[in-house]
């Protein structure tokens, strides 16, 4: 049952993609939904290299960086909370400020569940990368988080990545518990060398699906390159609405976040969101 979702808000195209997705799951499960904008002051005033007597200019500049930042956050949680009053939500908004992933684990306390940009990063810079804040939510958090990309697909089918470990388990059974699986098609992908023991995997993670009430379909692929392409072409060619995923061939997620492993590729590449939790 999902109760509440707590979205990060910045002015980043895939934040303003994941309050539109919080906002759709919120509306289809009558949850609540926290908006949460940060201010980054740490970042705006951490230590530079200066010239001798040029600490009036950098307290100066410190203080135009925090004043701007401070403005366009309060522009965003008011443009939040007029999407969530046009589509007749119950929400809230936290403008909080200090390390941005602290303070988004500390209020994700109270929820069931995270949506945020990729690129989310309360620094008003876009970037094309996954975002620091993004990677350490990954890393540290309980909560499972759903990362929106900025172009995402919204199709009705989701993809489950599952190769039978307990990682990618107790992703597929989560996102089943929360009732994101209600009004989707699942289809459940195993990734093997050998196609019979894909087909068995996958067998076994629809089994899952269909014993909750839910349709799901299993994809048994025979691969021995990157995982992460066969999974991508499923995404892409079903259109999906979301990738759900754990961990995958036998490697835990958050071990291979920064070091460019298939995990990395899939949430970088992805072109729908993905759903995470370990």
């Amino acid at each position: 049952m999902l109760k509440s979702i707590v979205v990060a808000v910045d002015a980043s195209p895939s934040s303003v993609e994941a309050e539109k997705l919080a906002l759709a799951i919120a509306d289809s499960h009558g949850s609540r939904l926290v908006g949460i904008g940060v201010l980054d002051t740490p970042f705006f005033t951490q230590p530079m290299a200066r010239p001798m007597g040029a600490g009036a200019y950098k307290e100066h500049r410190d203080e135009t960086l925090v004043n701007a930042a401070r403005e366009r956050l309060e522009a965003r949680l008011k443009e939040f909370e007029a999407a969530c009053t046009a589509a007749g939500a119950a929400f809230g908004a936290v403008e909080a400020e200090g390390v941005p992933h602290k303070l988004i684990e500390a209020e994700a306390d109270r929820h069931d569940l995270i949506v945020i940009g990729r690129e989310t990063n309360f620094h008003g810079v876009e970037k094309h990368d996954i975002a620091d804040v993004v990677q350490r939510l990954l890393h540290d958090n309980p909560r499972p988080v759903v990362m929106v990309p900025p172009a995402p697909l919204s199709g009705e089918r989701v993809v489950v990545a599952f190769d039978g470990s307990r990682e990618s388990s107790r992703a597929m059974h989560m996102y089943i518990l929360l009732g994101l699986a209600k009004g989707q098609e699942a289809h459940v992908v195993s990734i093997a060398a050998d196609r019979a023991a894909a087909r068995e995997t996958a067998a076994k993670g629809a089994g899952l699906f269909r014993s909750h009430g839910f349709e799901a379909e299993a994809h048994g692929i025979a691969a021995r390159g990157n995982p992460a392409d066969a999974i991508l072409s499923q995404v892409e060619s079903m259109n999906a609405g979301m990738l759900v995923m754990g961990a995958f061939g036998h490697h835990n997620l958050v071990h291979n976040i920064l070091v460019g492993s298939a995990t990395r590729r899939l949430l970088h590449d992805c072109p729908a969101p993905v759903f995470v939790h370990h």
